[in-house]
C-alpha cells in the first residue's frame, strides 16, 4: 500500500510537471509563429523606406490637390509592385498601406487620409519612433467586424529627413490572433502587459490581477503559479519582443485553474490504476485458461523448428489453425523456403561479386595510370620558380611560389580539421594570385584582430569559396575601384569571419531564395555548392546557431558572415 500511494504520488508530480512543460512549448511555438511574422513585417518596411520610388510617389500625393479619383488613382498605379510584397508575403502580411496628411485622396489599396483623431487611435507613437525606429502596436481591422489586429508602423521621409507618411503593415490574422483566439486552453494575447488583443474564452474582472503580475515578470518567459482569493492559477507566458526595440513587445498567457488541474490528474491516476488492476486479474484468469490450449501446439511447433535448425526440411508437417502458432509455422516455412533459396544464391553471388572485384580493380588501375604524380608537379612549379628567379623574373618567381602553395594545400587537405591561421595563410596566396591577375581594379586586404586565436581548429576551405564567388560573381565585371575584405573578430565566446565586396550584389529576391535554400538544406545552383558545404558542416559541428549567413544589395555589394565558437570544441560530433 506505502509502495502504491508513493508510486501514485510519482506519478501525479511526472504528470503535472509534463503539463507544464507541453503549455510551454505550445504557447513558445505560437509566439516563434507570431515572431517570424513581425521579422518578415519588418524586412518589408527596411524595403519599402528605403525605396525612392515609394517615397517620391509619396511627396507627390502628400502635396498634391486632387480635384477628382481619377487622377488620384492614376498617380497610385506606379505603387502597383507593392503588390507583390502582399501575394509573397500573404501567409504573414494582411495589408500594406501609407498614411497622408491630404484631405483631397481618397482611401484605396495603397493610401489613407491620416488625420490627428486617427494618429491619435490607431498610432499612438512613442518618442523613439521619430528617429525613425518601427513600433509595434494593434488597430482595429473593418474585415473582421472591428477585432484588433497587429499592425507595425514607421514613418516615411524624404531625402531631407522630412515626414511625408506613415507606413502600416497589419499582420495576417490566421497567423497571430486566431493562434491564440483558437485554443482550446485558457489564453491571452496582451501587447505591452496592458491591452488584450484576442481571447480563447471570456476573460472577466477576476483576471485583472493577472496585469499586475506580468508587470513584476523580469524573464521574457516562464511558468509559475499565483494565488487569487482562494484560488491558485498556474500560468505560462511568454513575451514576443520586436528585434528593433526591447521595450515594444506582445505576451502570450495561458491560465490553468492549479486545483482542477490537480483533480483530473488525481483522476487519471485513479482510472489508470483501477484499470491496471482489473486488467491485472483478467490477464491471470487467461493466461491460466490458454496456457494449457497453447502448450500442446506450442511444443509441435519447436519440434518444427528443430527439424529446420537440423536441416530436415522435408520432414515438416504443417500446423493447422489461424492462431498465433499457426502463423509463426506458417513464418518458419517461409524461412525454411528462403533459407534453401539463399543457399542456392550463395555460389552465383559469390562469382558475381568475384566478376565485380575484378572489373573494379581494372578500373582503379586505368584510372591510376591516368593520374599525375602531385610530386611531379610540385617539382616541374618548383623549376619553373628557379628559371624565373635566375633570369630574374621576381613576379613570375613569386606568383609560381604562392600557386604551388595553394595547390599543394588544397590536394593534402581532406577532411581533417585544420588551423584557422593555416586558412589565413591560404587566403593571403589566394590574394596575392589574383592581384597579379587584376592589378589596381580590385584591392584585397585581410584584417585579423588582436583577441582572435589563430591556433584553433577549423573546418579546410572555410574562406577561400566565399572569396572566390566574390571575385567571379561580384568584383571580376567591375573595371576599377573593386574592393575585397576579409576580416576576422572574435565576440564573446564566437569567431565571427565577414567576407564583404562592393560588387554587383544580388537582388532580394535572389537573396531570399538562397537564404531559404540554406535555411531548409536545399540543394543551391552549381555556382553556390561551397557556400552550402561550409554552411551545413558548421551546422553539424557547432549546432543549428552557427554557420553562414548573407546580406546583399543589388548594385552595392555583397556580405558573408561566418560564425562559429571561439573554442575547440565539437558538441555535435
Amino acid at each position: 500500500m506505502v509502495a502504491l500511494l508513493y508510486s501514485n504520488q510519482r506519478s501525479n508530480d511526472a504528470l503535472l510537471q509534463q503539463n507544464k512543460e507541453a503549455q510551454a512549448e505550445e504557447i513558445s511555438l505560437i509566439c516563434s509563429s507570431i515572431q517570424e511574422a513581425m521579422s518578415v513585417a519588418e524586412n518589408v518596411a527596411d524595403r519599402l523606406s528605403e525605396d525612392e520610388k515609394v517615397r517620391e510617389i509619396t511627396s507627390k500625393v502628400l502635396k498634391k490637390d486632387y480635384k477628382d479619383a481619377e487622377t488620384f488613382e492614376e498617380d497610385c498605379k506606379a505603387l502597383s509592385f507593392i503588390d507583390r510584397y502582399e501575394q509573397y508575403y500573404q501567409e504573414e502580411i494582411s495589408s500594406i498601406k501609407i498614411y497622408v496628411r491630404n484631405e483631397t485622396i481618397v482611401s484605396n489599396q495603397y493610401f489613407s487620409y491620416m488625420n490627428n483623431n486617427m494618429q491619435k487611435q490607431d498610432i499612438d507613437f512613442p518618442e523613439y519612433y521619430k528617429n525613425g525606429d518601427v513600433f509595434w502596436s494593434y488597430t482595429y481591422d473593418n474585415n473582421t467586424s472591428g477585432k484588433k489586429i497587429m499592425q507595425m508602423t514607421r514613418q516615411l521621409r524624404d531625402e531631407r529627413g522630412a515626414e511625408i507618411g506613415v507606413l502600416a503593415i497589419r499582420l495576417q490574422p490566421k497567423r497571430t490572433m486566431d493562434k491564440v483566439h483558437n485554443r482550446n486552453d485558457n489564453t491571452v494575447l496582451i501587447y505591452a502587459d496592458r491591452d488584450i488583443l484576442t481571447t480563447s474564452f471570456s476573460i472577466g474582472e477576476e483576471y485583472d490581477f493577472l496585469f499586475k503580475e506580468l508587470e513584476r515578470f523580469k524573464a521574457d518567459k516562464g511558468t509559475t503559479t499565483l494565488t487569487y482569493g482562494i484560488k491558485e492559477y498556474l500560468v505560462t507566458y511568454e513575451r514576443i519582443i520586436s528585434a528593433r526595440r526591447a521595450e515594444n513587445y506582445y505576451t502570450v498567457v495561458d491560465i490553468l485553474d492549479y486545483q482542477e488541474l490537480r483533480s483530473k490528474v488525481n483522476q487519471t491516476i485513479f482510472v489508470s490504476i483501477s484499470i491496471g488492476i482489473t486488467g491485472l486479474f483478467i490477464s491471470i484468469i487467461l493466461i491460466l485458461f490458454f496456457s494449457i490450449k497453447i502448450g500442446k501446439r506450442m511444443n509441435r511447433l519447436r519440434l518444427q523448428m528443430h527439424l529446420v535448425a537440423t536441416g530436415k526440411y522435408e520432414e515438416l508437417e504443417p500446423i493447422e489453425g489461424s492462431d498465433e502458432v499457426a502463423q509463426l509455422y506458417q513464418d518458419l516455412e517461409r524461412m525454411a523456403e528462403d533459407i534453401q533459396r539463399m543457399t542456392d544464391s550463395i555460389v552465383e553471388e559469390k562469382v558475381q561479386k568475384e566478376r565485380l572485384h575484378t572489373r573494379q580493380k581494372e578500373v582503379e588501375f586505368k584510372m591510376l595510370t591516368s593520374q599525375i604524380n602531385p610530386h611531379f608537379l610540385y617539382n616541374t612549379l618548383e623549376t619553373i620558380r628557379m628559371k624565373a628567379k635566375i633570369n630574374r623574373e621576381p613576379e613570375i618567381e613569386e606568383l609560381v611560389k604562392r600557386l604551388a602553395k595553394v595547390m599543394r594545400r588544397n590536394i593534402q587537405v581532406g577532411d581533417q580539421m585544420v588551423t584557422l591561421g593555416s586558412e589565413i595563410e591560404l587566403l593571403e596566396n589566394y590574394f596575392v594570385i589574383q592581384d597579379y591577375r587584376f592589378g589596381d581594379r580590385i584591392h584585397t586586404e585581410i584584417i585579423v584582430e588582436k583577441n582572435v586565436n589563430t591556433d584553433i581548429l577549423v573546418i579546410p576551405l572555410i574562406m577561400q569559396p566565399f572569396a572566390e564567388n566574390a571575385f567571379v560573381h561580384g568584383l571580376e565585371s567591375k573595371e576599377s575601384d573593386g574592393k575585397l575584405s576579409v576580416h576576422i573578430s572574435r565576440m564573446a565566446d564566437d569567431i565571427n569571419i565577414e567576407i564583404t565586396d562592393n560588387g554587383i550584389g544580388m537582388n532580394y529576391y535572389k537573396l531570399a531564395k538562397i537564404r531559404r535554400n540554406l535555411r531548409e538544406d536545399k540543394n543551391l545552383e552549381k555556382e553556390h555548392i561551397g557556400i552550402s558545404n561550409v554552411h551545413q558542416r558548421l551546422i553539424l559541428l557547432y549546432g543549428e546557431e552557427y554557420g553562414v549567413s548573407i546580406e546583399s544589395r543589388e548594385g552595392r555589394g555583397t556580405s558573408v558572415t561566418i560564425r562559429f565558437p571561439a573554442e575547440t570544441k565539437f558538441p555535435y560530433v
